[in-house]
């Protein structure tokens, strides 16, 4: 049984703290909500209100006791907030980790820090992200990596997708979207978070993963096909553009022995 401490209870965190909580282990988990404190707290978790910005931490302390394993789930949100600096938000969670020398951290990072490169992508190829919001990313796996006070582990998640979260809503009926041969690399809320707990039960020390579902149809293809499943209306694409590489999962599907359970990603839900 771990003690697992994860900073933030949004639509991934929530999802992997119920995960874990039903296969015994003890789970702590936080919220930037007040009221939201005492819902956590009634479904069995150690529910406390905690937020960081890039220079302060509200909220009491005392949720980073104790904790064998934390899992970052905090996302940038450049698109909301443009001026934040992530990495300085970041850093202020990493001093607290130092302080209650916690051993163990995970962070969920993003497939978008490789950018648009061809070919096979790998945990070893070149961090080609040059977004405002993947050349943050790249900087806080950075600052992780190399922190000598505890070990940190990456999971690089592919476009994430599940209950209530389809592009496919967003996307209907849109005209010239980019891009349309280039393939999918998306994974399923469900297998996100299986991978996630499996690194946790079988930590292996300063590691980074791709957790990607093996399924590739080019994105012209994939959103045609959901278009019809969910009966609206397809979006136009251009009929030129980037190609960007297929990113592997081998390491967690080798190494880990994990499965993804939602294979071919032709799914609202």
């Amino acid at each position: 049984m771990n003690r697992i401490g994860i900073l933030g209870s949004g639509w991934l965190g929530l999802a992997l703290a119920e995960k874990a909580k039903n296969k015994g282990h003890m789970v702590w988990l936080t919220t930037t909500t007040k009221r939201k404190v005492n819902g956590l707290q009634n479904k069995g978790f150690h529910a406390q209100f905690l937020r960081f910005t890039e220079s302060t931490v509200e909220g009491e302390s005392d949720f980073f006791e104790d904790i064998d394993t934390m899992v970052i789930t905090i996302p940038p949100g450049l698109r909301k907030n443009p001026q934040r600096n992530y990495v300085a938000l970041i850093e202020q969670i990493i001093g607290k980790a130092e302080s209650f020398k916690i051993q163990r951290v995970l962070f969920t990072s993003s497939t978008s820090v490789y950018g648009f490169q061809e070919g096979v992508i790998t945990e070893a190829s070149d961090l080609l992200g040059d977004t405002p919001s993947a050349k943050q990313i790249i900087n806080v796996e950075q600052n992780l990596l190399k922190n000598k006070n505890f070990e940190s582990c990456i999971v690089r998640l592919g476009g994430l997708m599940g209950p209530n979260r389809h592009p496919i809503f967003t996307l209907s009926g849109k005209k010239n979207l980019p891009n349309p041969y280039s393939p999918i690399n998306f994974i399923h809320q469900q297998d996100a978070v299986a991978v996630i707990l499996k690194i946790v039960e079988s930590w292996k020390g300063n590691q980074t993963y791709n957790a990607v579902t093996p399924f590739h149809p080019t994105r012209k293809e994939y959103y045609t096909q959901m278009a019809k499943m969910a009966r609206l209306r397809p979006p136009k694409f251009e009929e030129t553009g980037i190609i960007r590489g297929i990113i592997s999962s081998e390491k967690v599907l080798f190494e880990l022995k994990c499965r993804f359970t939602v294979k071919n990603l032709l799914i609202l839900n």
